[in-house]
């Protein structure tokens, strides 16, 4: 077959971004049969995701932004121009004219759970909409990343539950020594015990109250902690970054801003802790390369959490700084337990693998 795959969106900085890399990473190497053209915005940026590349893999320039008009119609023409028989789009943006087999990824509906999560117009919003029902409905199949997404996906547009299939995400291996831990304490001014928090600084990860629990934790239980933030600000609301700012102990909150693959794993291993106070998600990555390290997690008691993180996590109330705050301190405050739940948070991401991700991506391409 010739297979088509989107990756516009490859990169290191996101989730979907890491989704993309790793996935395809995986496919190429396990499929030696099948004819693979891979869309790419830029050759030179994808070339640092160091691809092995042989003679059925094909590079092809798509340099169309999402929701533009050349996606719309340039891309449309490009992908027909190819002739394939299956592409897979890594997120929703399918253009709407594309009407030949393909496979899609949804990792998550929150511009339908969480309205304005993303500070856009009306034409923007009309845009999504048009565009995330034509890959729902259109599609031959869909993949998403947790059981949750799969029941969200299927509570809006009630289609065939066996037309979606849940493949789950993973952790990469980046080996990571006790000097890249102290180098990167050093780089960042990181002197006392800290908790990692890895993702865009957007609204839905509910930064503010976890700076506000990281007052009270310093306040009420007298931790001589610091928070780390590492990730990239988000466009849309960049005011998060300077309210998150303004806490009383601004003095042990570290923003890192956009780190490396081997930094972002260098301050998981040296955390105590990783927290995350998110509204919503799809999956939650981070949560589960933080546990890959043996780092235990404290985390919103959400649905998809509970799915993905299992007994590798404390969970609290995203809507309480108080009740975040007192289970951090319960987790750093008693070694025996914080050592369980880092042996339990190690074991569960054993279950995740991109290897298996590829091969039942595999799967539902040859079917």
């Amino acid at each position: 077959m010739r297979i088509g795959i989107d990756l516009r969106m490859a990169g290191l900085e996101y989730g979907i971004g890491r989704y993309s890399v790793e996935l395809v990473r995986k496919i190429i190497e396990l499929d030696r049969d099948n004819e693979y053209f891979l869309f790419v915005r830029d050759e030179n940026t994808f070339a640092k995701t160091n691809f092995v590349f042989r003679s059925n893999i094909n590079l092809v320039k798509a340099d169309y932004k999402h929701y533009s008009f050349s996606e719309q119609f340039s891309f449309n023409r490009l992908l027909n121009k190819y002739n394939l028989d299956l592409v897979h789009f890594l997120n929703f943006n399918v253009p709407l004219m594309y009407n030949k087999p393909f496979v899609v990824t949804i990792h998550d509906i929150i511009h339908h759970r969480l309205p304005g999560t993303k500070k856009s117009h009306f034409l923007h919003r009309l845009a999504y909409r048009a565009v995330m029902n034509h890959a729902v409905l259109a599609s031959k199949r869909i993949i998403t990343v947790s059981e949750f997404s799969k029941k969200e996906i299927l509570d809006v547009f009630k289609v065939p539950g066996d037309k979606i299939q849940v493949i789950y995400e993973a952790a990469t291996t980046v080996p990571i020594t006790d000097s890249d831990v102290s180098l990167i304490k050093q780089n960042f001014d990181i002197s006392k015990p800290y908790l990692i928090f890895v993702g865009v600084m957007e609204r839905k990860k509910n930064l503010l109250n976890l700076v506000k629990a990281f007052d009270i934790l310093k306040d009420k239980f007298n931790l001589n902690v610091q928070l780390v933030l590492a990730g990239k600000a988000d466009s849309n609301y960049p005011e998060i970054q300077e309210q998150v700012k303004e806490i009383k102990y601004k003095k042990d909150l570290i923003l890192t801003g956009v780190v490396t693959e081997k930094e972002k794993y260098a301050l998981y291993k040296g955390a105590e802790a990783f927290v995350s106070a998110s509204l919503f998600e799809g999956f939650g990555l981070p949560g589960v390369e933080a546990m890959s390290l043996g780092i235990p997690l404290v985390v919103s008691n959400t649905e998809v959490f509970n799915e993905v993180y299992d007994n590798g996590a404390i969970y609290f109330d995203p809507h309480d700084p108080e009740d975040i705050a007192q289970k951090i301190n319960f987790l750093l405050s008693d070694e025996k337990y914080r050592a369980l739940i880092s042996n339990n948070a190690y074991t569960r991401a054993q279950y995740f693998s991109w290897d298996l991700a590829a091969k039942r991506t595999l799967e539902i391409y040859t079917n």
